[in-house]
């Protein structure tokens, strides 16, 4: 078992990272979100090519934000619990 804080925390997130489209796809919120910006940029898209461009990168950072915050958690997790006791959380 990795003691690496950091390596633990990518351990956990390549374990756990499958689950994370899933879980936000059950979310309605999240998911909600993500459909209304989608049709947007369908919308836009024939008619406003670069407010398309722009909701598409909002998308994009919207799944990157929450990337990365799965990942500091990941990593929290690994730092402050065993990663048995953290993939039991």
């Amino acid at each position: 078992m990795k003691n690496d804080p950091l390596q633990k925390a990518h351990l956990l997130y390549d374990l756990e990272g499958e689950n994370l489209e899933r879980l936000l796809q059950q979310d309605p919120t999240y998911a909600g979100l993500l459909e209304r910006l989608q049709r947007r940029e369908r919308a836009l898209a024939g008619r406003d090519q670069q407010a398309a461009e722009a909701l598409a990168a909002a998308r994009c950072l919207l799944l990157e934000i929450t990337r990365e915050t799965c990942f500091k958690m990941g990593y929290l997790l690994a730092h402050n619990y065993p990663l048995e006791q953290a993939y039991k959380l």
